[in-house]
């Protein structure tokens, strides 16, 4: 029976793709995401028809459109955006599609509201879906989108730190208003660190251990900086050898903090992106690392 869903809700998804043209969003300062990027969103978010949807972060409003056309007539998309001129041109090409409520005589299911990403509305009905479509920081995640979201129903956002811009999050809310999540191992990126940090799972771990941490690629090695501390590192790996020469200054030792982390990670197995259990609540945001 599982196949069975997930074959139609693929053919509904690949149906809403086909149904908005990509081209009609493309003119402004925010791109549309590639479909294949969508279409991953998509999967993780699992939208049905008629559903209430929540999405913050309207952008060029090609997200919002193709979500217009899985939930259809009896579903609504409330979608929410900071910038006033963003707004404004995403909810014109709404509107010229017929999808804006307010207007036309198409599906007309889109609600647009002039938004910051931290302040959620409050529906008259819980979501079925929210969707984050920028990145949220970690442990910063708005409750009130869990809050508002029925038990089972789901919450998809990209976790970032300064230091990665980390992976997908797939939250389910249960009976109790706390949403327990996994990440999507295909979803993780980042900068390339060179060999020390090269994989997504050596970046997320240290973006979790090290907040506020920075850093960016040097010829040799990386620097490290945090901004608050005005403390900075650098290390730099030999090609050819496993040794390091760490040259660091500031209140925070950050060369020593992120080797800590890679050498608690590496003494557990590190345990794959998939494997982490993520968990926001009305008090706490958290994520937990077994192995």
């Amino acid at each position: 029976m599982t196949t069975q869903v997930n074959l139609v809700a693929d053919a509904a998804y690949r149906h809403a793709l086909a149904a908005v043209d990509r081209d009609e969003f493309t003119t402004g300062p925010r791109q549309p995401p590639s479909a294949a990027g969508l279409a991953q969103l998509l999967r993780l978010l699992d939208p049905q028809r008629g559903d209430r949807v929540l999405e913050v972060g309207t952008g060029s409003g090609y997200t919002t459109a193709v979500l217009s056309e899985i939930v259809g007539r009896h579903g609504d998309v409330v979608t929410t955006e900071a910038d006033v001129d963003i707004a404004s041109q995403a909810r014109e090409r709404l509107i010229a599609s017929g999808r804006e409520s307010r207007y036309g005589t198409g599906l007309i299911n889109v609600t647009v509201l002039r938004r910051e990403p931290s302040d959620v509305p409050t529906p008259a009905r819980p979501w079925d879906r929210v969707l984050f479509g920028g990145p949220v920081p970690l442990g910063r995640l708005p409750y009130a989108a869990v809050a508002g979201t029925r038990p089972d129903g789901v919450v998809v956002a990209r976790i970032g730190t300064e230091f990665t811009a980390g992976p997908l999050v797939r939250f389910e809310v249960d009976s109790n208003g706390i949403a327990h999540g996994s990440a999507d191992a295909d979803s993780a990126n980042g900068k390339d660190a060179r060999p020390l940090l090269r994989q997504p799972e050596w970046r997320s771990v240290v973006a979790v251990a090290v907040p506020s941490c920075r850093y960016e690629n040097t010829r040799t090695g990386i620097r490290l900086d945090d901004p608050v501390t005005s403390s900075w590192a650098h290390i730099e790996q030999c090609d050819t050898s496993d040794q390091l020469t760490v040259r660091q200054s500031g209140p925070r030792c950050l060369a020593d903090e992120v080797l800590a982390a890679i050498r608690w990670y590496a003494d557990r197995g590190a345990p794959p992106l998939e494997s982490w259990r993520w968990e926001v609540g009305p008090d706490r945001q958290c994520v937990t690392i077994s192995g």
